[in-house]
């Protein structure tokens, strides 16, 4: 078998359906190769958005690849890659690049920066796993290596192929993998007793359900868990919709003093918390402002747990919440509703000029069980975390890293990873004009996201930090984007009976994009966010 089709193969085997990226001539025989195999390649408009698309259906699916060409391809692919890794998304990067034969006397060829292996060593710090397909005889063991460690972390990986290697005969793959566990019987025993009587002993108990249960697949875990201990549980920024909104024990989205009291207080005041895979960043904590007591909470990671205060290595998350399963008994009877924030129902008054807060309101009555939510960093994810999304993985942000333009070209991700889901997408007016052209693809390709443009002139989650002309932007008419991309539905709207109907009038266009210009107040912004640029603010200055 060629290298070209041992790895195409590879990729087939993890489920992958698509491949985004654009071409280049270091790349042109594989993507040649790519085009007449059972993959479908999704050309995108730029590298960057080539890589959140891949980034966001990797997210849905468990595994995504982007390709490219050397340098000018590979490097633009380095904001989306080191995204992928530092919130645990799996996706595969593959680089052409120069040939073997036409390295030698390290020639100044196009695309190439100091050296050879520059773009490699950029990749060594944003991948989990790296090879360069440089030797025909341990290609096959090289690819399956990479593919192996993007499973086993959840991380990117990267894997390079010169252009002369891509016909040439590939040996067969040598190597197995096998994770086994070892663990400590006797200490896993222990601790179940510990936790089993601080949760025996806890008047008000919650759990934290993290955003490691959604990379890992624990979602099912986690629900037999709350089906059997009966306690409330509240998600995080990065783990809004790992489960049902809907689920009767779901109290709310909890991120510090950015929380609604309601939800801060059932958190901050518990006397047991059991946090399921956190990922405990500073917008998580709402700049590390929450309040949890660590002698009181039991913490379940990746490769560690932490019971009150006091680490037991080597015992895995995923392992020990089996144990905790096991460890309850069968419920008697079903858990009651939990009390849970409420969010206040939205009834549109004519002639009223949109805000943050009443168009997330108005957004909420418009959810439906088939939308998903992509919702840029900014205000477009801090006033989105108040929407009851129906099902899990209907909220998707990039709410750690926080790389601006990304929620456009997920879109395309999260619609060929879930032809039945379509893609809603917040998103600021600054945010889209770095990225919002890639509705191109979404044009070409007959998807119909609709995308709300929170249009206030600018970056205003900046201006709530330090004003200035560099917070504004050459205003577009953004609605008339569609007629430059030759499709789609587009509107301007600044009155709440506007917006309700452009929002009514996107849901039965089904064959095309729909932009809703939604024109708000420069200064305007959710509760939330003001709570978070008051603590970035004094960091900043």
């Amino acid at each position: 078998m060629k290298i070209s089709e041992y790895l195409i193969k590879a990729i087939q085997k993890t489920g992958t359906r698509h491949v985004f990226g654009i071409q280049g001539d270091y790349v042109l025989n594989f993507y040649d190769q790519l085009c007449k195999s059972p993959l479908k390649v999704i050309n995108t408009c730029d590298e960057q958005g080539a890589g959140f698309a891949a980034d966001a259906y990797a997210r849905m699916t468990g595994f995504g690849a982007v390709c490219v060409t050397y340098g000018v391809g590979g490097l633009k692919l380095a904001n989306s890659t080191a995204q992928a890794f530092a919130e645990l998304s799996p996706v595969l990067v593959v680089s052409g690049a120069p040939g073997m034969s036409e390295r030698k006397g390290d020639p100044l060829l196009h695309h190439k920066v100091r050296s050879f292996e520059t773009q490699l060593n950029v990749f060594r710090e944003m991948t989990s796993a790296q090879a360069v397909l440089d030797n025909p005889e341990t290609a096959a063991d090289e690819i399956d290596r990479v593919i192996h460690a993007i499973y086993k972390t959840k991380r990117p990986g990267y894997i390079e192929l010169p252009r002369d290697m891509v016909q040439v005969e590939a040996g067969e793959s040598r190597i197995s993998f096998q994770d086994h566990l070892s663990v400590d019987k006797a200490a896993v025993d222990g601790a179940i007793r510990k936790v089993m009587a601080m949760l025996a002993a806890a008047k008000n108990p919650i759990v934290i359900a993290g955003a490691e249960i959604h990379r890992f697949g624990l979602q099912q875990s986690l629900l037999k868990f709350l089906d059997r201990s009966q306690l409330p549980f509240v998600t995080g920024i990065l783990s809004k919709s790992v489960v049902s909104e809907n689920h009767p024990q779901f109290v709310g989205v909890y991120a510090g003093a950015m929380s609604p009291e309601d939800i801060r207080q059932a958190v901050e005041e518990a006397d047991c918390v059991i946090a399921i895979g956190p990922l405990i960043t500073d917008l998580s904590t709402g700049i590390f402002t929450q309040h949890i007591d660590a002698a009181r909470t039991v913490a379940l990671m990746l490769d560690d747990l932490i019971i009150g205060g006091s680490s037991y290595p080597g015992i895995g998350m995923k392992y020990f919440l089996e144990m905790m399963i096991a460890a309850m008994p069968e419920p008697k009877q079903p858990a009651q509703p939990i009390k849970r924030h409420i969010l206040a129902p939205f009834v549109p008054e004519k002639g009223r000029a949109v805000t943050m807060e009443r168009l997330i309101a108005c957004i909420n009555t418009f959810l439906s069980d088939d939308i998903t939510v992509i919702a840029e960093p900014g205000d477009p994810l801090f006033g989105g975390l108040d929407l009851r999304v129906h099902d899990k993985n209907e909220f998707m942000s990039c709410s750690y890293y926080a790389s601006l333009g990304f929620s456009v070209p997920a879109s395309i991700g999260v619609q060929f990873a879930a032809p039945d889901r379509r893609p809603l997408v917040l998103v600021g007016d600054g945010s889209f004009q770095m990225t919002g052209m890639e509705l191109s693809v979404s044009a070409r390709y007959g998807l119909n996201p609709i995308v709300v443009i929170l249009n206030n002139g600018g970056y205003g989650t900046f201006r709530h930090m330090i004003d200035g002309d560099f917070n504004d932007i050459q205003p577009w008419q953004y609605a008339d984007v569609v007629r430059v991309i030759g499709a789609g539905k587009g509107y301007t709207v600044s009155k709440e009976e506007e917006f309700v109907s452009a929002l009514e009038a996107a849901r039965s266009n089904n064959a095309s994009p729909t932009v809703i210009d939604v024109r708000i107040g420069k200064y305007d912004c959710s509760e939330r966010l003001k709570m978070l640029t008051d603590k970035l603010k004094k960091r900043v200055k």
